[in-house]
């Protein structure tokens, strides 16, 4: 299903794309990722106890996809959004974590990179989470300038980052020689791979975030701009600032998603102010379901963070983009956030690689508002960190049996920054004691769902429909064979060392 405006308008929307890609005229790019948010949180997609009217403006302003796909977890996600490809693909298959010593390969052509080429100044604020060494961190796959969190707020990192500003704040307890000390400290705050506070105050973030942007985009005004806006809420432990406490109906974690409303909002506002509403494409999504156990909400779709159901991997997305997209699109059409690349390259006026292989695809039709549009993919995937999981060909989803995977997957990403401590036998065996322990299930052990008359995947069709079944595991099946032979490996450093 596809609604836009009229045919005539389209037409004129076709040409101001093609003016878009001129040198002077190149479209600013904002994306603005929330962290762990889910379908069911913005009141645009349905939520009755969380206030979100300037995301929901975006809406009405622009384009709303109900079929927009990331990964189930957080840095595969972003591996994606950066190379245009399935994450496992980049060797970037689940979580990173501080002990971690891969990340990003220097050898990948990020999407930053690919915009700088096109005369962009690039800035990422916020969290990065594909990396923690050196070689990995954003400044060195394309960003000019970093402000932000090395991985989600929950973690720690290794004090054998040793560069911190000579201002730098120390905050609980925390002095420079004692860090040096201990085997990991708390989540920091950085500015261009320098520690400028420790721990950060994280009812800050968004606040400190929203500044951050704004300056930044009020500095590059008068060139063509990209700044990736990856906030840390709503990820446990969840912080707002003073002003946004208690202000929403769904207690600490709808206070934190209405203050990340409230950034939006003023991004927006400054861009009209500085006269650059209608030549800057603002795009608002998340990078996961939700922590349903924590206050989030996918709405109608099952499942949360950690699972290849709906409610892992559907997230919001909302593009804004004034007399470019149209007022009011909704599309239904299956999307996924490695096409954010392809569609953003080609809008600046470059090319992807073709010396390796991008499963994104452009999506600007569909943004744009074409009549008959379709998703460019015949199939969507669903995979984790242990491989493929599942496909999704038009109407129907076939997930495959690793139940016990998936579970495995969800204990692992809510470890407390403490256990994330232990040695990696210690966990397995810790995840394996409360995987016997959960009485939660992410999913059945195979399943076979129809997704228009089934969108919260109560009915398992796969007894009924077993030539549908072939048909997808078949396609399943061609998909991880290409998938394995074309694999581009994580960058590796020298393991980490505490000396």
């Amino acid at each position: 299903m596809y609604r836009t405006l009229s045919s005539i308008l389209v037409l004129c929307l076709a040409a101001a794309h093609s003016h878009a890609q001129s040198e002077s005229q190149k479209p600013n790019v904002i994306v603005i990722l929330a962290d762990d948010l889910g379908y069911g949180d913005l009141s645009c997609y349905g939520a009755v106890d969380v206030a979100t009217p300037n995301i929901d403006r975006m809406a009405t302003e622009g384009a709303k996809f109900n079929s927009f796909y990331v990964s189930p977890v957080c840095s595969p996600t972003r591996a994606a959004l950066m190379t245009g490809s399935h994450p496992i693909r980049v060797g970037i298959g689940g979580v990173m974590f501080p002990r971690n010593n891969h990340g990003l390969n220097p050898d990948e052509i990020t999407l930053p990179e690919l915009l700088k080429g096109q005369g962009y100044a690039t800035a990422i604020i916020g969290k990065w989470h594909l990396g923690n060494e050196d070689m990995f961190l954003p400044l060195n796959h394309g960003f000019d300038t970093w402000y932000g969190t090395p991985a989600s707020n929950n973690q720690f990192f290794y004090p054998t980052i040793k560069k911190y500003a000579a201002d730098c704040v120390f905050r609980e307890g925390y002095t420079r020689d004692g860090i040096l000390k201990r085997e990991t400290a708390a989540c920091p705050l950085v500015r261009d791979n320098v520690v400028i506070e420790v721990p950060a105050d994280q009812t800050l973030f968004t606040q400190r975030y929203t500044r951050e942007s704004i300056r930044f985009i009020t500095e590059n005004k008068d060139k063509p701009f990209f700044v990736y806006l990856a906030h840390n809420m709503p990820h446990i432990p969840l912080h707002a600032s003073e002003q946004f406490v208690g202000t929403s109906k769904r207690g600490i974690y709808g206070d934190t998603t209405q203050e990340l409303d409230w950034s939006t909002g003023e991004i927006l506002r400054s861009l009209k102010e500085l006269g650059l509403d209608k030549n800057t494409l603002v795009i608002f999504t998340s990078d996961n379901g939700p922590n349903t156990g924590k206050g989030g909400s996918a709405g109608p779709l099952k499942g949360g963070k950690g699972s290849p159901l709906e409610g892992g991997v559907r997230v919001p997305f909302v593009a804004r983009w004034p007399e470019t997209i149209p007022a009011g699109t909704e599309s239904d059409e299956p999307i996924t956030g490695m096409d954010l690349l392809p569609t953003l390259t080609k809008l600046a006026g470059g090319n992807v690689p073709s010396n390796r292989v991008i499963d994104g695809k452009d999506i600007w039709p569909l943004l744009a508002g074409e009549p008959d549009a379709k998703s460019p993919h015949e199939a969507i995937y669903y995979l984790g960190g242990r491989g493929v999981q599942g496909i999704r060909v038009g109407d129907w989803k076939y997930l495959v049996d690793d139940s016990s995977k998936k579970e495995a997957s969800r204990i692992e990403v809510e470890l407390t920054a403490e256990e994330q401590k232990l040695p990696r036998r210690e966990r397995r065996a810790l995840i394996k004691e409360r995987g016997k322990a959960s009485a939660q299930k992410l999913g059945p052990t195979a399943a076979l769902y129809n997704l228009t008359n089934d969108i919260g995947e109560q009915n398992n069709l796969l007894a009924k429909h077993p030539e549908i079944v072939a048909r997808l595991r078949k396609l399943l099946d061609e998909f991880g064979r290409e998938l394995r032979s074309n694999l581009r490996p994580a960058g590796v450093a020298e393991p980490v060392s505490i000396d």
